[in-house]
């Protein structure tokens, strides 16, 4: 069962804001006892199809069934996270179904590193080696400081995030921490885009975290062998017992992305050099007694394709998709061509200027709230809401959660989940452009 919360004062409100900011992993305390840590997750995802500008649809529908099994194993000062990851253990497509044969296998290390301390005089600091996940981003829908091997947020199935190489110095004071990083992003096990892979970067940095009264500040200055360097700063604000602001940005001196020729319509999309690139989000988190969090948010991010940029390639899938005869060669490689372009919903973001709302309701806390002693199975209950908008081409994503916490023994744990997405807007916005018109996903995931 959830812990139960008779009010929201303003310590609430800071954990709800410090959530919204992920560090480093936190230090793994010696421990010569050897433990394990076992999650797991299957999950079965439904899609509709439809054709876009830029490929056909392969059946008005897809199905398949993905598991993840996950291993934490600590023994004094080493950490590792391993997996093994399924995807389409079930496949169906084109009107034809598969079990196993065409699944996918994969044992990944997630994580694997060692964590200690090393004292230099009266100083201690914190020491990080191996493959680890960190993330400094500020954030709810995006990130803008995931700067070293970013992950995706808020996905509906399944998603195995694995670490980078990184090397860290950690020193905390009274008024924060700093830290000194160097890190290696090509560590990752699993198949990546022409993108990942051109993106993939070996640099050093070092980061000043502060809490100042109420407020959160972060200062980052990191220089690898693909942006050539880049600066990020973000602050998490406690305006009261309900609201709190964050926000982020980031300028890095180059980017790579995936581009296509402006005069030329018959050369693919390619990834390529864009200069300099700027990233800023804003956002504001409200929280009730009733259990309703609320958060907004706003964040630009450059490197994605501009509003003309999606209308000329729309454009031109429509025109090169046009194919009266499968058998002609020339018109095949057309269609080619105009499925290259689909590789623009590879970027990080795939609009440039983008509107996130987000709603859930802690069951239990409004029962709390209400003087509501015991509403059974509904307290467990977690309904959650996301509302995505693309303001300049009218393009939603709509993606409905709802969880339930089978069982929670403290030691073991099952929680049940239903999530619907909706991609939807205008026509000829670019998320209207995504084969997937709508899909649902039953995840069943626990601990042991």
């Amino acid at each position: 069962m959830k812990s139960h919360l008779s009010n929201l004062n303003k310590s609430t409100s800071l954990l709800i804001a410090a959530s919204l900011c992920v560090g480093a992993a936190a230090p793994v305390f010696a421990n010569d006892e050897l433990s394990f840590e076992w999650d797991w997750a299957v999950s079965y995802e439904t899609a509709k199809q439809r054709d876009s500008a830029f490929t056909q649809a392969q059946g008005s529908s897809r199905d398949s069934l993905n598991a993840l099994l996950d291993v934490q194993v600590n023994y004094q000062n080493f950490s590792g996270l391993f997996a093994l990851y399924s995807q389409g253990l079930y496949l169906n497509q084109q009107g034809e179904s598969d079990w196993w044969s065409e699944a996918d296998n994969q044992l990944l290390i997630r994580e694997l590193a060692w964590l200690g301390e090393w004292q230099v005089g009266d100083t201690t600091l914190d020491v990080s080696l191996g493959k680890l996940r960190v993330d400094w981003g500020v954030g709810y829908g995006y990130r803008p400081l995931d700067l070293f091997k970013p992950y995706r947020q808020n996905p509906v199935g399944l998603v195995a995030e694995e670490g980078a190489g990184v090397f860290s110095l950690s020193h905390y004071d009274m008024a924060g921490e700093w830290t000194v990083i160097a890190t290696d992003s090509s560590w990752g096990q699993q198949d990546q885009s022409a993108l990942d892979q051109a993106a993939e970067q070996h640099g050093v940095g070092i980061r000043r975290y502060a809490l100042v009264g109420d407020t959160e500040y972060q200062l980052i200055g990191y220089y690898d062998d693909v942006r050539r360097g880049l600066l990020g700063a973000s602050a998490i604000a406690v305006w009261d017992e309900s609201i709190a602001m964050h926000g982020s940005m980031l300028w890095q001196k180059q980017s790579v992305g995936y581009q296509f020729q402006q005069d030329d319509l018959y050369q693919p999309v390619s990834v390529e050099d864009q200069g300099s690139a700027f990233q800023a989000l804003i956002g504001l988190n409200w929280a009730n007694q009733a259990g309703h969090n609320v958060i907004a948010e706003y964040w630009y991010d450059s490197r994605a394709w501009s509003k003309s940029e999606w209308q000329q390639a729309i454009e031109r899938g429509e025109l090169l998709s046009q194919i009266p005869d499968p058998n002609n060669s020339l018109l095949a490689s057309s269609a080619l061509l105009a499925t290259s372009y689909a590789q623009g919903f590879q970027h990080a973001n795939i609009v440039q200027h983008n509107v996130m709302l987000h709603w859930s309701w802690d069951v239990e806390a409004w029962a709390a709230w209400n003087g509501k002693a015991d509403m059974g199975w509904l307290s467990d209950v977690t309904p959650t809401l996301d509302l995505m908008l693309s303001p300049q081409d009218g393009g939603v994503i709509v993606t409905q959660w709802l969880n339930y916490q089978w069982i929670d023994t403290g030691d073991q744990s099952v929680e049940v989940e239903v999530a619907a997405r909706f991609l939807t807007g205008d026509d000829q916005s670019a998320y209207a452009q995504i084969n997937d018109k709508h899909m649902i996903v039953f995840n069943i995931k626990g601990k042991f």
